[in-house]
């Protein structure tokens, strides 16, 4: 049994957290988890049971659902198969920019105001990240991916001034 076994690890080891717990599945053994992560719950699981009740105070598991379906009977927050509903709204996920008529709408900067950053680089001992110039609108949520120690959080802190960058973007030092 494993409890949460990718929690607060990047996506690498995630693939490989997972990849090792079914390198345990065997003829005569089965392995049952709990996990958050969807895209891992797809990509580890053969079956999934959907909990819902309140927290604290009671639980119900279904039945085994095949992987999508579980997945798709948790977004939803409805189990055809008990005719009932757990959560009053369906989980959706919608990204900016699927139509014309939403980059129309970001082009035409109605969501704020724009922040551009320069290019900078970087260097903590051994370590060093350089990243482009850019910018996001203050409406945006950017996410940054990558694995542990590629410098995201570095970035973050040179965003926010908590860091200073090696050099300015003309290449004098800071």
């Amino acid at each position: 049994m494993f409890d949460e076994p990718s929690s607060y690890l990047d996506v690498k080891q995630r693939l490989n957290a997972a990849k090792m717990i079914r390198s345990l599945v065997k003829q005569d053994n089965y392995i049952i988890v709990v996990e958050h992560d969807l895209a891992i719950l797809d990509y580890m699981s053969d079956f999934t049971c959907v909990l819902y009740g309140i927290p604290g105070a009671y639980g119900v598991v279904t039945l085994p659902f095949s992987v999508r379906e579980g997945i798709n009977v948790f977004l939803a927050g409805f189990i055809p198969t008990e005719n009932t509903r757990f959560r009053d709204e369906e989980l959706n996920f919608k990204v900016a920019g699927d139509s014309k008529k939403d980059v129309e709408a970001i082009e035409k900067d109605q969501y704020g105001s724009t922040y551009d950053y320069p290019s900078m680089k970087k260097t903590l001992g051994t370590f060093s990240v350089e990243m482009e110039g850019g910018n996001f609108r203050e409406s945006e949520i950017v996410v940054l991916l990558g694995e542990n120690g590629t410098g995201k959080s570095t970035f973050i802190h040179l965003l926010a001034g908590i860091l200073k960058p090696d050099q300015n973007e003309d290449g004098s030092e800071v």
